[in-house]
């Protein structure tokens, strides 16, 4: 079936639709420059309400796994690719991207020009868009375009319940705080030995420290961070008396609880080919990455050193507090897709939580 992405400004890009044909759908376009890790990027959360498009030209080469997924299921509202293997060629038997697609009830469009839509993109900036088939009325089209809205999209992707992981005992505790955390968080932790729990966004301080944790992390999720400012409290508790750890919309949180706004990127950082540099090591790192906004670094610099800079645009991608154990990151260390370059900062963390630990003990 033809299908087409209808941009509000008038632009058509016309495709093939795959997956879940029998709806039409809107919400944010962004590209993802990634080569591979086509599941892990509709998996991953921070990309609620959005329709990706990969740049890589073939999708669906090795299929789909379960354990290669992010989370549950998609969040990623639907997908544009160039074209889409029918077969995929793996060792270990596995699903096609369209059915894959379909078991889930996404869309997507296929047979598109990725190169000419990335250019618009990258020249318009991030835009809403319609995804259906390519006879949907002007009238269908308007009524989708009128139900976009992520203000609430961290609530809709958050855990609605605790979750443990990870060794019991005595060892070292970790709490995640899931604004739509991906697995691989999860799995760093826990394979530093750490327990971790994972809680809902909406914890409070006071549920916080009921849990008396070592360490937190304030995970990715997606959306305009300047929308959850309810949130604020908790985090601020959390860089008040525990070391902290902030990812992407982390990071971008503890800069709003320091006073430090947000602004949006014209077309967001998004794939797993982002160079960055480490201001402590010294090293360029190539990173993966998932946002549409950024941290001025402005009202922290009394408190915080800049840790990471963007090479590409120079926005700021971590700072350090000066004092306290307090590091972001705007990048995902995790990888899941994308190269292992920053997992050391795992290690980093790691080593605040035993030491202030140690201190506590002492």
């Amino acid at each position: 079936m033809k299908g087409a992405l209808f941009f509000e400004d008038g632009t058509i890009f016309e495709g093939r639709l795959i997956g879940d044909i029998t709806r039409g759908v809107a919400g944010e376009v962004v590209f993802n420059t990634a080569m591979t890790g086509y599941q892990e990027i509709l998996t991953d959360p921070s990309y609620f309400g959005q329709i990706v498009v990969l740049t890589y030209p073939l999708i669906g080469n090795y299929g789909t796994f379960a354990d290669a997924a992010e989370s549950l299921f998609p969040w990623a509202e639907a997908v544009v690719i160039k074209h889409d293997a029918p077969i995929p060629s793996h060792f270990g038997g596995a699903e096609s991207f369209d059915a894959y697609l379909k078991r889930y009830h996404k869309c997507g469009l296929a047979d598109v020009d990725t190169r000419a839509l990335t250019l618009y993109i990258r020249q318009r900036g991030t835009q809403h868009a319609v995804l259906g088939p390519i006879e949907m009325t002007q009238e269908q089209r308007e009524a989708l375009f009128a139900g976009i809205d992520l203000s609430q999209s961290v609530y809709q992707v958050t855990t609605p319940q605790a979750y443990s992981l990870g060794h019991d005992g005595d060892g070292l505790h970790v709490v995640v705080i899931d604004y739509g955390a991906k697995n691989s968080i999860m799995a760093q932790l826990v394979k530093r030995n750490m327990r971790v729990s994972v809680l809902p966004c909406t914890v409070t301080p006071e549920e916080l420290a009921h849990y008396a944790p070592d360490g937190v992390v304030l995970s990715n999720g997606p959306g305009d961070p300047s929308d959850f400012t309810d949130l604020l409290p908790t985090v601020r508790y959390a860089i008040d008396h525990y070391p902290t750890l902030g990812i992407c919309l982390g990071h971008q949180l503890i800069g709003l609880a320091e006073g430090a706004p947000t602004y949006p990127l014209k077309f967001g950082h998004h794939g797993a080919n982002h160079p960055l540099l480490d201001h402590v090591t010294g090293k360029v790192l190539i990173t993966s990455q998932n946002h549409g906004y950024a941290v001025d670094p402005a009202p922290l610099l009394d408190r915080y050193q800049i840790r990471l800079t963007n090479l590409h645009d120079q926005t700021v991608e971590g700072f350090q507090h000066k004092e306290k154990p307090v590091l972001t990151v705007q990048h995902h260390p995790e990888a899941g897709p994308g190269p292992w370059d920053s997992h050391y900062l795992f290690d980093e963390f790691l080593d605040t939580v035993i030491q202030r630990k140690g201190l506590a003990n002492a």
